[in-house]
């Protein structure tokens, strides 16, 4: 078969084309490297795949499993490639078309500096009948693996990071043949791996991020997709090419399905997506180089969405009341609190859920009604943010603004409630706004948006603690009205910044279950999780620098009056794997306990810039359970000159030395421990020992 090449530099990847002699378009990126490789034996795999009510599935039996190469999608024909510069941005636009006047543009986004690119699909009815679209991919990267002619046997492995409440970010990696993606010997029976979540909190199961390594080139292929509603990933293949392609969940995986009249367009979530060869040139390298690189770079492309305030060189420490009250905040509490902390280096003070409290019912369950509890502030909230203001810091307040609670007196305002087949959602004991409503944006407009105005708070904490499930009324399926609230959603916290004055925003859903790039874009900060004050912190902080921004992922450390002072220095450093957040019992803590907590947030303040900058190499063994943790972990995070070591001992018996490498000659300039632990530089590694478990250290280094 004949086919045309056009290669298209992106920084220092290609974008590679490939036009078959029927006109169907494939696309790869690839690392612009001198490697030898085969592109061609890849075989065609549109760049969109796309289709529609009454479509036919492809071959291979796989109708139910998957839409991939629909007869939608090999009916999608090569129009035209343009490439369009612009400043620092590249665009390349691939427009396919039907045979019934579908358009599909393929776009391209690459920003000069940047070592990921973005990518979307615009699809354009230009027919003369409506035409339901039932699946859409955002991109479908094709010819895995082109350094080898053959089909890559023992090569090639699958990396994704799974997810639980409390137990965010977990790394795991497949063989292609443990996923049973091999070639048929007949090159039939499609063969697909297919993940996703549904519903409204999209980190449940896994994130939106899938990588390929091609181990015998020490190559990488990864996409993280920035979809806040029901998503899905497919890693496809029936020859020797494997594919890997994201988009919204379609009609059988998320019940999402789009009428396009003529005329009407629609366009696909954006999928960030990067290919980088080797690891890391200038330090240590460790056993999983080559995945911590590709995060790195995706990592590129949210530091390129960064708004102006957001492109700092220090972080601020919060202090939020929540594991101090649980619940109970008021404006005593708050004094007392203040009384503490004040002059203590902290930018944030934050009151979290139950200001609201009924004096019956309590707070937990009347999300909706956002009254501010006369018992807890009897003067209001206005006195309690100039106290916070007095004592040096600005105030913050919770809301959990797309909810109603059972006990809340909105709980029967059924008509601005979601529904699905008429009948209310209700998850747990939560119904949800529908927040496509006007009336419902002009009730959270004077509810929220006055109330952080009207009060002075610099800062909202928006929480989110329960899912819709697979959808809701109010648009072509389930899916769709998931989408639609969604993104209406995403449009509200979108408004609080317009008319809230240098607010900041914290995006929360029970711990992190909006850790993707579509909500993770619209904060200043992110809930890393809700293992408040549990042994894991630090592994759960150190796995998510791979998908966060460490300048966003606020991690608590929960103090507690009767902690040893161990326990303070190990909750304090794995705050330091991001934004460090303060609560607990600091008002019963000995002056001792209190000093140490205050040095390790000075020592936290000089060693932000390496936080917010720098890139991480961990090391230690996998820990096979968060809840048992054993023997230790350790990172170095690089940054121009500097590093920050940070060291945790876990379950181990006798006296502990780690020895960890440097991956250069550094001297010590500063270290925050509670007692002696032998740090030393013994050439190019760190040495410390640790005489009893779940103990930590955190050393600032320097060349």
């Amino acid at each position: 078969m004949d086919k045309r090449q056009q290669i298209i530099p992106l920084g220092d990847m290609n974008g590679i084309y490939i036009i078959s002699e029927e006109g169907r378009v494939s696309f790869s990126i690839l690392p612009n490297n001198e490697d030898a490789l085969s592109l061609d034996k890849i075989n065609e795999d549109p760049l969109v795949q796309i289709s529609c009510t009454g479509d036919s599935s492809g071959l291979g039996f796989s109708a139910g499993e998957t839409r991939h190469n629909s007869g939608l999608t090999m009916d999608m024909k090569y129009e035209s490639i343009v490439v369009k510069e612009d400043g620092d941005e590249k665009t390349v636009t691939t427009v396919t078309k039907s045979d019934n006047g579908l358009v599909a543009r393929h776009v391209v986004k690459f920003t000069q500096g940047s070592r990921g690119v973005r990518v979307h699909t615009e699809v354009l009815n230009e027919g003369k009948e409506p035409v339901m679209i039932e699946a859409l991919s955002s991109v479908n990267i094709t010819g895995i693996t082109p350094y080898t002619d053959d089909v890559a046997r023992d090569r090639l492995v699958l990396h994704r990071y799974r997810s639980r409440w409390s137990a965010e970010g977990r790394h795991e990696t497949h063989t292609i043949e443990e996923l049973l993606l091999e070639p048929s010997w007949a090159n039939f029976g499609f063969r697909c791996e297919k993940f996703g979540c549904l519903g409204s909190m999209p980190i449940r199961g896994f994130f939106p991020f899938a990588a390929i390594e091609d181990v015998g080139a020490n190559v990488m292929w990864a996409i993280s997709l920035a979809c806040s509603s029901s998503w899905q990933f497919e890693i496809t293949r029936s020859d020797s090419n494997l594919n890997l392609t994201c988009g919204l969940a379609d009609f059988e995986f998320g019940h999402w399905r789009k009428e396009l009249r003529p005329g009407e367009s629609f366009t696909s979530p954006e999928a960030y997506i990067t290919a980088v060869a080797g690891g890391f040139a200038d330090v240590e390298s460790v056993e999983t180089k080559l995945i911590d690189k590709a995060c790195d770079r995706l990592l590129d492309v949210q530091k390129s969405k960064l708004l102006s305030h957001q492109r700092v060189s220090e972080l601020p420490a919060i202090f939020n009341e929540y594991c101090t009250t649980w619940g109970e905040p008021s404006e005593q509490r708050i004094k007392e609190l203040l009384s503490v902390i004040k002059g203590s280096d902290f930018k944030y003070f934050v009151i979290d859920a139950g200001w609201y409290a009924d004096e019956i019912t309590g707070w937990q369950d009347n999300m909706g009604d956002w009254n501010v509890a006369k018992d807890l502030f009897p003067n209001g909230m206005k006195p309690v943010v100039e106290m916070i203001n007095q004592a040096g810091m600005e105030a913050g307040i919770w809301f959990e603004l797309e909810t109603v609670g059972k006990d809340s007196n909105m709980v029967d305002d059924t008509p601005h409630l979601l529904t699905r087949d008429g009948k209310v959602v209700i998850s747990g004991t939560r119904r949800f706004w529908d927040m496509r409503q006007t009336w419902v944006v002009d009730y959270l407009t004077e509810k929220v948006i006055a109330f952080l105005n009207d009060n002075g708070f610099k800062y909202i904490k928006i929480d989110y603690n329960d899912t819709i499930g697979m959808g809701c009324d109010g648009a072509e399926s389930y899916g769709e009205g998931l989408r639609q609230c969604v993104e209406a959603t995403k449009s509200f916290f979108r408004k609080i910044r317009k008319c809230v004055p240098d607010i900041a925003i914290e995006v929360c859903s029970s711990g992190g279950h909006r850790l993707e790039p579509g909500f993770m874009e619209l904060g200043d900060f992110l809930s890393f999780s809700d293992a408040h004050e549990e042994r894991e912190i630090p592994v759960i902080a150190a796995d998510l620098q791979n998908l966060i921004l460490a300048q966003k992922s606020q991690i608590w450390a929960v103090l507690r009056k009767d902690d040893e002072p161990k326990r303070i220095a190990y909750s304090v450093c794995a705050g330091m794997y991001g934004v460090l957040c303060i609560s607990g019992d600091v008002e019963g803590l000995s002056k001792e306990k209190l000093k140490l907590a205050i040095d390790g947030v000075s020592f936290y303040k000089k060693v932000s810039p390496i936080i917010v900058s720098g890139i991480t190499k961990r090391f230690g063994p996998f820990q096979n359970s968060n809840r048992a943790l054993k023997d230790y972990q350790a990172s170095v995070r690089y940054f121009e000159n500097k590093a920050l070591v940070l060291v945790h001992s876990f379950e181990h018996e006798g006296v502990q030395q780690i020895q960890i490498p440097l991956g250069g000659k550094y001297r010590i300039c500063d270290i925050y421990e509670a007692g002696d632990h032998g740090v030393s530089i013994e050439g190019n590694n760190m040495v410390v020992s640790f005489k009893e478990s779940f103990d930590a250290l955190a050393v600032l280094i320097e060349r």
